[in-house]
């Protein structure tokens, strides 16, 4: 049976001191129990994960949506022209330089790695209902030190790790890896993402007549086709060696999702 094992498991876990290891576990057929449960184990946790999903997916809209309802009269131009020089100045290079980068590593990073993770459990979902697959294991757990996750004394964790490996959930898993894998990178990709979002809000609230909206709308769409060309080409350069995160992959590869 191919098997999926990116990680070695944390030594100091409890997963770790219990008999039989993940490798192991991962190789033995689940029991008639976890067969019958685990369509609705992984149901929740693809709900879970496509609402959290949907709302980074909707992070970019929070500055115009909070604008709007909170101040309907709110204006941009009054904002930059209206006040003090000087503090405007400096808020808009504090924009620049501290909350593009954050805000835009945050669009960026946060659905690539709850999409995915979304994705990879529907599709658990509808193995764990397929006979080809009830005699295997769908997903195991890694520790890795590279990735985002609570402040631990060992290595975080890291689910939803696909056991058989296909096409399908090979993209998706690297997808996952370059959210919760922190790098240069995805952290500059985001940078455009994070400018379309404050030049929409203040060109919605300016407000603009149509052609410069037209113009304005042209150029957020620039930014947004950067941000994903950017990260399609992050996307190509980790699995230009044909392994997952550069990792050595399953024994054999399958076919389908």
């Amino acid at each position: 049976m191919p098997s999926y094992s990116p990680m070695k498991p944390n030594p100091n876990s409890a997963a770790a001191r219990s008999s039989g290891s993940r490798q192991d576990r991962s190789s033995t057929p689940p029991s008639q129990a976890e067969r019958a449960l685990r369509p609705f184990g992984y149901l929740l946790v693809a709900l879970v994960w496509t609402v959290l999903g949907a709302v980074t997916l909707a992070l970019p809209a929070a500055l115009p949506f909070g604008l709007w309802s909170t101040n309907p009269d709110f204006s941009s131009r009054e904002f930059v022209t209206g006040g003090d020089t000087v503090i405007t100045v400096l808020f808009l290079v504090f924009a620049l330089v501290v909350l593009v980068p954050l805000l835009g590593y945050a669009f960026v990073a946060l659905p690539l790695g709850s999409v995915s993770l979304a994705v990879l459990s529907w599709t658990y979902v509808v193995r764990s209902l397929r006979p080809s697959y009830a005699g295997e294991r769908l997903s195991s757990t890694g520790w890795s030190r590279n990735v985002i996750g609570p402040v631990t004394v060992g290595k975080t964790a890291l689910s939803l790790l696909p056991v058989r490996l296909t096409p399908w959930t090979t993209f998706w898993t690297e997808i996952m890896f370059l959210g919760w894998r922190p790098g240069r990178a995805v952290l500059v990709a985001g940078i455009p993402y994070a400018l379309a979002s404050f030049l929409v809000a203040g060109w919605l609230f300016w407000p603009v007549g149509p052609v410069a909206a037209v113009v304005w709308v042209v150029v957020t769409a620039a930014l947004v086709v950067t941000t994903v060309v950017l990260i399609a080409r992050e996307y190509l350069r980790r699995v230009g060696g044909g392994n997952v995160s550069g990792r050595k992959p399953a024994a054999r590869a399958e076919r389908g999702s």
